[in-house]
């Protein structure tokens, strides 16, 4: 057990509550918010330059060759533009909302800023996945059907190998995701509600 927890416990067993303990109990819950929020900020920007770092490796001329044969260079180009420009602007967000627990100097606002937080990081982790799949989608049929004839079976067994291989992605995106941003958010939700205890 923490110390928050520890506190919150000798906290609410006392009948005739000071005025400072409550405040204290806030100071602790705001700071912990606030590290919290941090370590999600930072841990976007990692996640940020891995992505870039792995597109530069895997980057090459036979890499761009096999794309515009395919005819998706196109798409390749302005799907990349669009994750990073999404990405970023939710990094932008992350920080934005950091900022806003570190100065909020009310619990209402911290309790209004840390369910604004959760939903970000939710809104983050949906955004990564459905266009991933989106983009793993596309690629895979124009891929198939640059190399198989689309009226044979070859095809089907394919697509269907294809939508086995990108639920395994998934899955693993999304514990990835639960582990690392989820257990961040878990605690942010039990920071809320020890707050909302403090209201009543």
């Amino acid at each position: 057990m923490d110390d928050l927890e520890l506190f919150k416990k000798q906290w609410q067993s006392q009948d005739d509550l000071p005025s400072y303990k409550k405040d204290d109990l806030y100071q602790m819950m705001h700071e912990k918010s606030s590290s919290i929020v941090k370590w999600i900020f930072i841990i976007s920007i990692i996640e940020f330059a891995f992505w870039i770092a792995l597109e530069l490796l895997t980057s090459s001329q036979e890499t761009d060759e096999i794309i515009k044969k395919m005819s998706l260079n196109g798409f390749y180009r302005v799907s990349l533009i669009i994750n990073y420009v999404v990405i970023i602007g939710f990094i932008v967000l992350f920080f934005l909302n950091y900022k806003a627990i570190k100065t909020t100097d009310s619990t209402r606002g911290l309790m209004k800023n840390i369910l604004k937080t959760r939903r970000t990081v939710k809104a983050y982790v949906w955004f990564n996945i459905l266009f991933f799949s989106l983009s793993f989608i596309v690629s895979i049929v124009m891929t198939i059907k640059h190399y198989i004839n689309f009226d044979t079976i070859q095809f089907w067994i394919s697509i269907g190998i294809s939508i086995a291989v990108l639920l395994v992605i998934v899955l693993l995106f999304l514990l990835f995701y639960r582990v690392v941003y989820g257990v961040l958010t878990r605690r942010l939700k039990r920071n809320y509600n020890n707050l909302k205890q403090i209201e009543l």
